[in-house]
C-alpha cells in the first residue's frame, strides 16, 4: 500500500527484450497486472533488437549528423521498438506452431504403437494377437504376389506359395492343384490362407507346449516388445530425415507439413507390417532349445569340457576296478 501510495514501482532497464512478455515481468506487477508504476529503459543502437531492425539506419543518420553522446528520445523509435518485438513474437509463435503440427503427427503415431506396446504387455495370453498378425501376414503376403484385381488365369500361385513357405514351414503341403481345387476368387484365396495361418500358428504352439510348457507365450511376448521398440527407434530416426527433406519441397510449390504426413503416415505403416511380419516369421520358425541340447552343444564348441568328462569318466571306471 506505501509503494502504490507513492506512485508505484518504478523500473530501470539497460536492454529491451524481443518479447514484450520478458519485459511486463521485469516490470513486476505494474506490467503484468496494472499496479501503479512506471519504467525507463536506456538502450544502445548496438543491442540484439536494434542490429536485427534497423539500428544501422539510424546509426547512420547520427553518424551524418555527428551527434556524439547525445541520448534519443522519440515516440516513433519506442512504437518501431515495439513494431520489431511483435514481429520477433510473431516469428517464434509461428516456429511453436509448426514444431506442434508436425509433433501431432508423431503423437498419433506414438499413441497406437504405445497402445500396441501394452496390449503385449497386459493381456494374459497373446493367442488373439498372434493370430490377427498372422492373418495380416498372409493378406500381406498374397496382396504382394497376386493382387485383388488379377484375373484366375494370371495367378502366380508357384510363386504365392514359395513365399508363404518362407515364413511358415509346417504349410509344405500346399501346392498349385490344392488352391486351384480350393480357390475359384480371390476372396476364396485370402480366406483360405488365412485360416492356415491359423492352423499353423495353433499347430506350432501345441508342438512347443509338449517340448516346454509355458515357454511359447514367453517368446511370443518378447518377440512381439523386441520388435516394436527396434523398429520404432527406427521409424523415429527415418521422420526425422524426412521432417529435413520435405523443407524442400516449398520451392517446388508444395506444402511440407502435408508432404510430411503422407510420407510419415507411409512410413508408419510400413512399419506396423513390419512388426507383424517379423513377429510371425521368428513364431513360425520358433525351435526351444532344451538343456540337454544346450549341454551338447557347448561341449561340442569346448573341446577342454569334453577332456575334463573323460577324465572324471575314466577315473570313476578306475576306481571301480
Amino acid at each position: 500500500r506505501r509503494v502504490i501510495a507513492t506512485g508505484g514501482l518504478h523500473v530501470v532497464g539497460t536492454e529491451r527484450h524481443e518479447s514484450r512478455r520478458i519485459d511486463n515481468q521485469l516490470r513486476g506487477r505494474s506490467g503484468r497486472q496494472g499496479d501503479p508504476g512506471s519504467s525507463r529503459f536506456f538502450l544502445s543502437l548496438e543491442d540484439n533488437i536494434f542490429r536485427i531492425f534497423g539500428g544501422d539506419r539510424i546509426q547512420g543518420l547520427m553518424q551524418a549528423f555527428r551527434v556524439e553522446d547525445l541520448p534519443i528520445e522519440s515516440k516513433m523509435l519506442t512504437r518501431a521498438l515495439d513494431e520489431a518485438q511483435r514481429k520477433v513474437e510473431n516469428y517464434f509463435f509461428d516456429i511453436r506452431k509448426q514444431l506442434f503440427e508436425y509433433d501431432e503427427v508423431l503423437n498419433s503415431q506414438r499413441d497406437r504403437v504405445y497402445a500396441e506396446r501394452r496390449r503385449a504387455l497386459a493381456s494374459g495370453s497373446l493367442e488373439s494377437l498372434i493370430v490377427e498378425y498372422a492373418e495380416l501376414t498372409m493378406d500381406d503376403i498374397l496382396e504382394a504376389n497376386i493382387g485383388p484385381g488379377t484375373p484366375r488365369e494370371s495367378w502366380d500361385l508357384g510363386k504365392l506359395i514359395a513365399k508363404v513357405q518362407q515364413y511358415c514351414y509346417l504349410l509344405n503341403d500346399l501346392t498349385p492343384e490344392l488352391l486351384e481345387s480350393k480357390c475359384s476368387s480371390y476372396e476364396d484365396l485370402q480366406e483360405y490362407l488365412r485360416t492356415r495361418g491359423r492352423e499353423a500358428y495353433f499347430q506350432k504352439a501345441e508342438i512347443v507346449e509338449k517340448q516346454a510348457p509355458g515357454l511359447m507365450k514367453e517368446a511370443e511376448r518378447f518377440l512381439i516388445l523386441s520388435n516394436i521398440d527396434k523398429l520404432w527407434k527406427e521409424h523415429l530416426q527415418a521422420l526425422k530425415f524426412v521432417q529435413q527433406a520435405v523443407g524442400l519441397r516449398g520451392y517446388a510449390q508444395r506444402d511440407p507439413l502435408i508432404e510430411y504426413k503422407l510420407e510419415g503416415y507411409n512410413l508408419f505403416l510400413d512399419m506396423m507390417a513390419q512388426i507383424r511380419r517379423n513377429v510371425i516369421y521368428s513364431v513360425y520358425q520358433f525351435k526351444p532349445v532344451m538343456k540337454k541340447q544346450e549341454e551338447e552343444s557347448s561341449e561340442k564348441k569346448d573341446p577342454k569340457k569334453n577332456l575334463q568328462k573323460g577324465a572324471k569318466k575314466l577315473g570313476a571306471a578306475q576306481a571301480a576296478s
